[in-house]
């Protein structure tokens, strides 16, 4: 099994890890690595550190290494927290990096709840991963509630 491992290098699509053989490849195959894969007649791109980023050929090949960060152009989706729209191009976001949206980020004493229709709400941890689709909804409240108390 590790001996597998040795084979696969990490490519990153979108800022998600993926484990692909290294050497030439297929664009095409980059393309259906990705969850879920990249739609034709969008756009895929080789991102480059400190040069022009290079646009793919669906019918061209790439010498994979380890490390390589590639991006598309993929539609952005409107979520709300607290009433407030924010366009995001993931559709999975941990609560940490939801919590991160607002200005200044939603504050460690407050928590993150997705606001389920006609079902109960659910309350999203840091650690959780949220799946989204245009029109998510969001809020938040206070994390501790301190009742009075009466003498």
């Amino acid at each position: 099994m590790a001996e597998a491992k040795k084979n696969k290098v990490t490519v990153y699509i979108d800022g998600a890890p993926y484990e692909i053989k290294p050497g030439v490849t297929p664009v095409a195959k980059l393309r259906e690595l990705r969850n879920p894969p990249v739609p034709r007649g969008k756009e895929i791109w080789l991102d480059i550190l400190d040069e022009q980023d290079e646009l793919l050929d669906d019918a061209g090949s790439l010498d994979i290494t380890d490390g390589m960060r590639f991006f598309t152009e993929i539609d952005a989706i409107t979520i709300r927290i607290d009433r407030v729209e924010y366009e995001v191009y993931k559709r999975r976001m941990t609560g940490a990096e939801l919590r991160t949206l607002p200005s200044p980020d939603v504050p460690a004493d407050r928590d993150l709840w997705r606001d389920v229709p006609d079902h109960r709400d659910v309350k999203v941890q840091d650690e959780d991963v949220v799946r989204l689709h245009d029109g998510t909804r969001f809020f938040t409240a206070p994390g501790r509630i301190n009742p009075g108390s009466r003498k």
